[in-house]
């Protein structure tokens, strides 16, 4: 589609190089294979623009053409729309754009009315469908992580979605994007007059970097904090591309004359989109994305009959292991639940909601077995402290695969009293780790000593690290030691952030332990390398009598 468009709007060099640049394109990598319609949504955003751009440039005289121009347009839209609601935000540009190209009189014709008529028909019924479709989605989300708001928070866009535009290798697209959006400003200036009097490279130029310049505006102006993922870009980045390779091939064109040889340095900016843009896309193919798929085929495979199922993705849950006991989550979950004969329950699936600690001890005690699926990062964000100390405590990782986990439990375990707690007042720094307290039982030769850190970070952290427990004797020798990760790796270090997080350790004290006092010492080390953060630290003592 977007080869197409590039050449039918402004030549087949444009083409080529947009389709090529799309094609390596990370983000177009990413979402193009996703559930949620982005990669038909932006099909039909470049349909859609493609039909407008048709519509306003089509000889005036040739009235039975522009109309079917305006109707597919408005078609096209309606597709879009009803693909994701984000359509909304290239409405505005485009009826711009046909002012812009038409003037008001024009505008205001019959038949281009009714035209737009359709379309507000169109985003009332996608409206209408938010409100009484769902029942209380959009009044949730609009409340709580709202869409759109006099947001202007031009910085905090900025630091989103610059990368998109000025990254090593998307930097000559945006450049010489400008150089073909400056060129085409200067010549309609230079020749005073409406835009539709310009060559039809330039009215392409002017008409695409219109809409992409709204919505980006739009986005970063309007709409709320909440909803600035890169994803919400995809569907007008094909603009920015089709940009670019206009401008290069405009600059081509001023230097070099003859078609073979316009043609061969075509070629030659081929080859350096697919040198540029090859190690981003072999990045993005390398690298791991969730493994849902492979963990609920894990789970189908290993369940037992009266095994419940409890998970923060429901659909997915339901459409491999047939519906969840439970919608499993603390935070986040407001806008995808709707009341159901006195319970919430998640709106798509029918789970219940097992949003309390209470709730999950419940789950533990009542079934033979307990599958909890989840992807580490929403272990991490959506649930608390409490909640992640019985996962940490109960439960077992049966299956893991890209970053999401089986988790498995069978039965209560009975959990050895920790009457002995320490809170710093001052949490004791690890590198980007930080130990905020820890409680402890009380020591008994012979037995094992359960200690349960709590750790938060200070600062982004980037690896792995396992922590290294040990009880000091009074001599200075290491008497007990138990290495490992916190959470007992069901939490990577990487997504350890605010909220505590629990480090389980069992020390297994000698039976022949001499009374005096000894030293509670930590280590916190880098998995890989085996580099300490820091020396050891004592983190407390006990007295053996």
């Amino acid at each position: 589609a977007i080869f197409a468009l590039g050449r039918r709007a402004w030549n087949a060099r444009v083409g080529l190089l947009a389709a090529a640049g799309l094609t390596l394109l990370p983000e177009a990598i990413i979402w193009s294979g996703r559930a949620r319609f982005y990669s038909q949504l932006q099909f039909f955003t470049l349909l859609t623009a493609w039909a407008a751009f048709a519509a306003i440039t089509t000889d005036p005289r040739d009235v039975k053409q522009t109309r079917r121009r305006l109707w597919a347009f408005a078609a096209l839209f309606v597709l879009a729309l009803f693909s994701q609601e984000e359509t909304l935000l290239l409405y505005p540009s485009l009826l711009l754009a046909m002012l812009l190209w038409w003037g008001w009189r024009r505008l205001l014709r019959p038949d281009v009315l009714a035209v737009h008529g359709v379309l507000l028909a169109a985003m009332a019924a996608r409206y209408a469908i938010e409100l009484w479709g769902q029942p209380g989605y959009f009044e949730t989300i609009q409340a709580t992580r709202p869409y759109v708001g006099l947001v202007f928070d031009v910085a905090g866009a900025w630091r989103t979605y610059a990368p998109l535009f000025i990254a090593s290798a998307r930097l000559p697209w945006t450049v010489l994007g400008l150089v073909g959006v400056g060129a085409a400003l200067v010549t309609w200036a230079r020749q005073r007059g409406r835009v539709n009097a310009l060559v039809r490279f330039h009215q392409a130029t002017l008409f695409f970097a219109l809409q992409l310049v709204a919505v980006i505006l739009t986005i970063f102006l309007l709409v709320g904090t909440s909803w600035r993922e890169a994803r919400y870009l995809y569907f007008v980045q094909p603009f920015w591309l089709l940009l670019g390779a206009a401008g290069a091939v405009w600059l081509l064109d001023r230097l070099i004359t003859g078609v073979r040889w316009r043609w061969l340095a075509t070629a030659a900016l081929l080859l350096g989109v697919a040198v540029s843009m090859w190690p981003g896309a072999r990045a993005t193919l390398a690298a791991q994305v969730e493994g849902y798929d492979r963990v609920l085929a894990y789970v189908a495979a290993n369940r037992g009959e009266d095994d419940v199922i409890l998970s923060p993705q429901p659909p997915a849950c339901a459409l491999v292991l047939g519906p969840c006991d439970g919608y499993a989550i603390q935070r986040g979950y407001e806008e995808f639940v709707i009341p159901k004969e006195g319970v919430l329950v998640d709106r798509w699936s029918g789970a219940p909601l097992l949003n309390t600690t209470a709730q999950l001890d419940a789950a533990i005690d009542a079934a033979p077995a307990v599958w909890f699926i989840t992807d580490s990062f929403r272990l991490a964000t959506r649930y608390d402290a409490d909640f992640v100390r019985t996962l940490v405590e109960q439960f077992d990782v049966a299956f893991s695969e890209r970053g999401v986990l089986a988790l498995h439990a069978q039965g209560r375990r009975a959990q050895p009293p920790q009457p002995v707690t320490e809170t710093f007042a001052t949490p004791q720094p690890f590198g980007p780790l930080a130990l905020v307290g820890y409680a402890r039982g009380d020591a008994v030769p012979g037995q094992e000593l359960p200690v349960t850190l709590l750790w938060t970070s200070t600062a982004p952290v980037s690896t792995q690290y396992n922590t290294s427990l040990r009880l000091i004797g009074p001599d200075g020798s290491v008497v007990a030691q138990q290495d490992g990760p916190p959470a007992r790796g069901i939490i990577p270090t990487t997504l350890i952030f605010d909220q505590p997080v629990p480090d389980v350790k069992a020390l297994a004290l000698p039976a022949d332990l001499a009374p005096g006092v000894y030293r509670l010492e930590l280590v916190a080390y880098d998995v890989a390398t085996v580099t300490p953060l820091t020396p050891p630290q004592t983190i407390g003592t006990l007295t053996l009598p």
